[in-house]
């Protein structure tokens, strides 16, 4: 049997060979996406190039960046950011994200890709700001932030929360109207979201921790949780489980094979695998394989937002080698 590795990826992969040096781009050029991983295929993500040479620094470029507004069929300005490469879009110092009508959704300073300790400002789509917040500090024990909320204002510029205390009630982006308290900048009490007059959540916070929830879908079924999202898995949270499912199922009759195969499929909500897709394979001996393999699988966790299970996309490498 050969000998392979299988590993978890929270993105689909697409496999890009030219090179990030400078010389090569010039302010203008436009470059496809794929889930901020570069690609010769025309996706529905595209950024062109503002300013290269930033700071000096040959690998680093002022960007912007489009998405497609499938209502529309058009593409609209998504953020502003510096990055340090093109392969792979990975921000660092001021980044700036819009909402589809031009206007600023929110501002702040990035470190490698992620959001940087200190104040980011957020925006209504009517361009009032809606609320200032920062990540809190790591201890000793755990390196781990939370985002905190240092001060809010409601749709019509009233100031609600204070240096992290006080109420707030807004529309969120899913159209519900969101109703809570802060206390020192971290949820705390009994949070509740309404579509209309109907109750579509409830949950209670402790100190900006869930301690539980109940959601209601709109046939009326409710839904008890202790998270408000979790991610598909087989049989357990580790990898572990999917890789000695293939190694025990994976069988090919072709010798001397050696690569990578990029696939990903669907986890229904009812737990099955369906719409197995290879994005970079190997031989057709192999990739049917791997097919046959992954669209028998059984006893899968669905993905649940709020309880309540949908369908979702999960993305994996197998590494192959002779």
């Amino acid at each position: 049997m050969k000998n392979f590795v299988v590993t978890l990826i929270l993105m689909v992969f697409a496999f890009v060979g030219f090179s990030q040096s400078n010389s090569y781009y010039k302010v203008g050029d436009t470059l496809f996406y794929l889930n901020n991983r570069a690609t010769y295929v025309k996706t529905n993500t595209f950024v062109i190039i503002k300013e290269t040479n930033v700071g000096k620094n040959s690998n680093v470029y002022n960007v912007a960046k489009f998405v497609l507004d499938s209502s529309k069929n058009k593409f609209t300005l998504d953020s502003k950011f510096t990055t340090n490469g093109l392969q792979i879009l990975k921000s660092n110092g001021n980044f700036v994200s819009y909402y589809k009508n031009g206007n600023k959704a929110s501002e702040g300073n990035t470190l490698n890709g992620k959001k940087d300790k200190g104040v980011w400002t957020y925006y209504y789509e009517n361009g009032k700001k809606k609320s200032e917040e920062k990540l809190s500090t790591g201890n000793f024990f755990s390196d781990e932030t939370e985002n905190l909320i240092i001060n809010f204002w409601d749709s019509k510029g009233n100031q609600t929360v204070t240096d992290g205390n006080g109420f707030v009630q807004f529309l969120d982006k899913d159209g519900l109207v969101l109703k809570g308290s802060y206390k020192g900048g971290y949820k705390n009490g009994v949070w509740t979201a309404f579509k209309g007059k109907i109750k579509k959540y409830e949950e209670t916070y402790k100190k900006g921790s869930l301690s539980k929830g109940t959601g209601w879908n709109d046939a009326g079924e409710s839904f008890s949780y202790k998270e408000i999202k979790t991610d598909a898995y087989y049989k357990n949270r580790e990898n572990g489980g999917v890789r000695k499912y293939v190694g025990k199922k994976f069988n090919s009759n072709t010798a001397g094979v050696a690569g990578e195969i990029f696939v990903n499929f669907l986890v229904t909500k009812e737990g099955l695998v369906k719409e197995v897709n290879i994005i970079r394979g190997l031989t057709v001996d192999y990739n049917t394989e791997v097919k046959k393999i992954l669209s028998e699988m059984k006893g899968w966790t669905p993905a649940k937002i709020r309880g309540e299970a949908y369908n979702s996309t999960y993305s994996l490498n197998l590494r192959f080698t002779e």
